[in-house]
C-alpha cells in the first residue's frame, strides 16, 4: 500500500471515531487559544484527521485520491526510495502554512477552531496543478477543463466566499494550503516550472 492510500486509510479512520468521541474531537482539533495558551503545537497537524461530517470526509479524500496517487507515482520516479518522505513534506507543509494566518487572527480567539484535511488536499491538488497544468479534469457533469483554469477558478471562489462568508467552509485555509502546496514542489523540485512554461507555450 502507497503512502498515499495509507493517509487517506489513516484519516478516515480518525475522522469516524472523532464523530463519535467528543473528547478524541476537542484533543485532536485547531484550537488557536489552546495552542497558545498551552504549547499545543501538534494541533496544526493532527486537526488535518477530523472533520465536520461525512461530506466534508469524502470530498476531502475522494480529492486526496484522485490527484495523491499521481504525485505519489511522480515522486517516486524522481526520488525512489525517499518519495514517501516527500510525499508527507507536501501534504503536511500544506496543512501547516494552511492554519498559519488563522493561528495569527484567532490565536486570543477562545471560541475559534477549525477542523479538516482541506489544506493538505490543497497542497497536493496545485502541487499536480503545477506539474500538469493541462490535463483535463472533469467536474460536474463530466464537464472536462484544463488544471490551470480550475485552479484559477478554485482560487477566486475560495477568496470570493471568504470574503463573502455565509457558511462554515474554512475557504482560506483552502488558499493558503494552494499556495502552500506551490511553494513546497517549487522548493522540492524548482525545474518544475520549466516543464510548466513548457506546456503552457505549446498551447
Amino acid at each position: 500500500m502507497g503512502i498515499n492510500l495509507i493517509l487517506i486509510s489513516t484519516i478516515a479512520v480518525v475522522s469516524f471515531l472523532g464523530f463519535s468521541n467528543l473528547n478524541l474531537f476537542s484533543k485532536l482539533l485547531f484550537k488557536p487559544y489552546a495552542i497558545t495558551r498551552n504549547k499545543e503545537w501538534y494541533r496544526f497537524i493532527s486537526s488535518a484527521w477530523l472533520h465536520a461530517d461525512y461530506m466534508h470526509l469524502f470530498v476531502n479524500l475522494f480529492v486526496l485520491y484522485s490527484f495523491g496517487n499521481y504525485l505519489e507515482y511522480y515522486l517516486k520516479l524522481y526520488y525512489e526510495d525517499r518519495y514517501t518522505v516527500f510525499y508527507l513534506y507536501l501534504f503536511l507543509g500544506s496543512v501547516i502554512i494552511s492554519h498559519i494566518p488563522s493561528y495569527i487572527k484567532h490565536k486570543t480567539n477562545y471560541n475559534y477552531q477549525a477542523v479538516g484535511a482541506s489544506g493538505g488536499v490543497s497542497g497536493i491538488l496545485f502541487a499536480y496543478i503545477i506539474i500538469n497544468p493541462l490535463s483535463m479534469l472533469e467536474l460536474y457533469l463530466f464537464i472536462p477543463i484544463p488544471a490551470i483554469v480550475f485552479g484559477v477558478l478554485y482560487i477566486w471562489y475560495s477568496y470570493y466566499m471568504s470574503k463573502n462568508r455565509n457558511d462554515n467552509i474554512g475557504h482560506e485555509a483552502h488558499i493558503y494550503g494552494a499556495f502552500g502546496g506551490i511553494i513546497l514542489i517549487t522548493i522540492l523540485k524548482p525545474d518544475v516550472w520549466v516543464s510548466f512554461l513548457n506546456q503552457l507555450l505549446r498551447i
